[in-house]
């Protein structure tokens, strides 16, 4: 017994020793690290869940289709659900013995190819054997052939089926579990920017934090990688779709499009984080600093100058009391203390944080802001007041003006909104400006009753968006979609609600607003749509008021006038000797100067414009206020003020030769010498053009164009 008992004891002493060096020993491999896959192309495989079996803690490192590689752990004995696209998977173990940092290649695109290829060939070999079968069934009976006829149903009947909005909510969800396209991992991507960007507002020394934190690597790896992504949305798209190549889909909207813009604003919201932090950086590099050398001379002459007066003091009056003498001795100690301060002084510049302030104190109250209250059109909304701008207004009304001479054949058409928006958590609603439209691109389809904004509008709102941010210090979003329907009635319909629910915030979903407009009533009568509280939104029977886009343009013209300020535009006479009657000056807005320097490359010598614009009164004066400048000689909102001739030498008979017809209806002409790029203007006296020099002035076109680029 004694004997079995030392035995059993050394046995296990051996077993106790000999055990860490069989966990050395193992080694991760194909066979303990076990993956569930399933092939998407010759190349790459979708990734479901990886099975941890050996004996350590792991990492897993798979490359994605783009290039890019990620990676994960898993410890001993775990598992994880994937769900991504890659085309390699390495396992490598993580600590406890000689084989740590081995890496071992668990899945590759040999191994890819390899089951392609025989997944194919199985293919093809089932596919001959269903010729084989149709070659044989010549030889049937014409009873048997109508027996085979009455299976053709029940084959059509098996024929899988799905809808657009089930393609997207899969496709979301696998986004879902996908380590870069997942809203946890984009939200902890921005909020390490946020801590980076908010610790930089902090630290007292920016350049030291900058490099200890490799800023400017990680904008350019994370810039290149947003880059790569971008490219390969169509191709992620078209492997996501593969899946469903056997189903018949039935969708009223394009389901391909929704998913390539998932993937754009994802990559719009890491991009955005990305471009906040290198501008935080950049903001640093227009700092301002004295010269240190200089200062330190300036310093060192005024020691002298006060040491030399002491000592000259402490000769001369020796006198003074003792105490004096240490009171004279400190002040001379905290001077020059004062003076030998950090060798590296350096005055900066108030610089603007890039964090973006979500306010709306500039838009209450404004007389270019059309306040709407949400209560007065519908009972339950999220949305308590809309601040709509006069100039979005004016836009709006005008992207319908073709469709209101052409009645007999309307098409839908429509645009997006940007603005700003609030939150108020206590009575949990919104208050949300309207300022910007953004039309689509070329890409659009507007047929009758049909519409279909294209791709292009999404990156054309993700670049106005950044330049409104960054201009504004403000924290502009999508707020609002507009679109019509021609004849139809002003109503919600379902393929609305899907784009309503396509374009909402991620994070604030009920703050978006749509207006649908019927641009073939009297009065183009359109109704505004909200979210309500519970998150559904308002339907047509819901709606207590419809607005007018007739009569919101007029009051949007006039209060577009109301709140002329000159220093908003410059005086094209102001270098004029003398102005002529009652034309005081004439005012060129920031939009109508693009507009001259855009028609000036034109080669088109003679009359190349018109400018459109309104007279404001001040102090029995004229003040001509130039808003644009266009090809068409007629405008919506503006009246006819003047127009812009092109040419080599200013010659007043070639001009008034241009112009004859029209000089009764403008009030000055703006010549512009392609010879020496100046625009030279000449106000209509008596519908005849001035001869005299002292009425006329000459500007040099860059320098209006160095003046709008001040003014934004």
């Amino acid at each position: 017994m004694k004997m079995r008992k030392t035995i059993m004891r050394y046995l296990v002493g051996v077993l106790m020793i000999h055990l860490p060096f069989l966990a050395i020993a193992q080694e991760v491999s194909r066979e303990n690290i076990q993956i569930e896959k399933e092939l998407i192309s010759d190349s790459v495989i979708r990734l479901k869940k990886v099975t941890n079996k050996s004996g350590y803690d792991v990492r897993i490192k798979y490359q994605l289709p783009s290039g890019h590689n990620e990676d994960f752990e898993i410890t001993r004995g775990g598992s994880k659900e994937v769900g991504i696209d890659c085309k390699r998977v390495f396992a490598s173990p993580i600590g406890g013995g000689s084989s740590q940092g081995q890496r071992k290649s668990i899945w590759n695109e040999e191994d890819t190819k390899k089951e392609w290829k025989e997944f194919h060939s199985v293919t093809q070999t089932s596919d001959s054997k269903k010729q084989d079968t149709q070659k044989s069934s010549k030889t049937k009976t014409k009873s048997e052939v109508k027996e085979d006829r009455k299976e053709i149903p029940k084959i059509v009947q098996e024929v899988k089926k799905t809808d657009g909005t089930s393609i997207i909510n899969a496709f979301i969800q696998r986004l879902e579990r996908d380590l870069y396209w997942s809203d946890a991992s984009i939200n902890a991507y921005i909020k390490e920017i946020k801590d980076h960007i908010d610790f930089l507002g902090i630290t007292t020394d920016r350049e030291q934090y900058i490099t200890a934190k490799k800023l400017n690597k990680l904008i350019k790896e994370k810039g290149g990688e947003i880059k790569e992504y971008k490219k390969n949305i169509d191709k992620k798209t078209e492997d996501f779709l593969k899946i469903y190549n056997d189903y018949k889909i039935e969708s009223n909207f394009d389901y391909k499009d929704s998913i390539r813009h998932i993937l754009e604003e994802k990559l719009s919201r890491r991009e955005e984080a990305t471009l906040n932090l290198k501008d935080v950086i950049d903001s640093n590099k227009e700092t301002e600093s004295f010269d240190v050398t200089e200062l330190d001379k300036s310093a060192f002459i005024q020691i002298g100058v006060i040491g030399l007066i002491i000592i000259i003091l402490l000769a001369a009056l020796k006198i003074l009391s003792k105490k004096k003498k240490q009171k004279n001795k400190q002040v001379n100690i905290q001077q020059v203390s004062a003076n030998n301060a950090s060798p590296s002084i350096v005055v900066r510049r108030k610089t603007t944080s890039i964090l973006k302030k979500q306010s709306l104190d500039d838009v209450i109250g404004n007389q270019a802001y059309l306040k709407v209250e949400c209560t007065d059109f519908c009972g339950d909304s999220a949305v308590r007041r809309i601040y709509i701008k006069n100039t979005c207004i004016k836009d709006i009304y005008n992207m319908y003006a073709d469709d209101l001479r052409n009645p007999d054949n309307p098409k839908e058409d429509g645009c997006m909104v940007l603005g700003r928006w609030v939150f108020d958590k206590d009575r949990n609603e919104y208050d949300v400006s309207l300022e910007e439209i953004v039309r689509p691109g070329d890409d659009a389809v507007f047929q009758e009753y049909e519409l279909n904004f294209g791709g292009k509008i999404k990156l054309k709102v993700a670049e106005k968006l950044r330049k409104l941010r960054r201009e504004t210090n403000l924290q502009y979003d999508l707020t609002c979609w507009v679109h019509s329907h021609p004849g139809l009635g002003v109503f919600f319909s379902n393929s609305d609600n899907s784009v309503q629910m396509q374009l909402k915030h991620p994070s604030h979903p009920k703050f978006l607003t749509a207006i649908v407009v019927d641009i073939l009533t009297p009065q183009q009568e359109f109704g505004i749509f909200t979210f309500k509280h519970d998150s559904s939104i308002n339907s047509a029977n819901d709606l207590r008021k419809m607005y007018s886009l007739e009569e919101l343009h007029k009051w949007a013209v006039e209060s577009d006038r109301n709140t002329y300020k000159s220093d908003d535009y410059f005086n094209i006479l102001s270098k004029a000797e003398s102005v002529y009657g009652s034309i005081q000056s004439i005012q060129l807005s920031n939009g109508a100067i693009i507009d001259i320097s855009s028609i000036s490359t034109d080669t088109k010598i003679g009359l190349a414009g018109w400018a459109h614009g309104y007279i404001n009164q001040y102090n029995g004066k004229n003040i001509l206020v130039v808003n644009s400048v266009s090809k068409e000689d007629k405008s919506h909102d503006d009246d006819l003020l003047g127009c812009m001739v092109i040419g080599t030498l200013c010659s007043i008979p070639s001009i008034k030769k241009a112009i004859s017809d029209y000089l009764p209806k403008i009030k000055f002409v703006m010549f512009y010498s392609v010879k020496d790029e100046t625009i030279t203007t000449i106000p209509v006296i008596n519908m005849e053009l001035s001869m005299s020099d002292k009425y006329c002035t000459e500007e040099r076109l860059e320098e209006l164009k160095i003046w709008t680029r001040r003014k934004r």
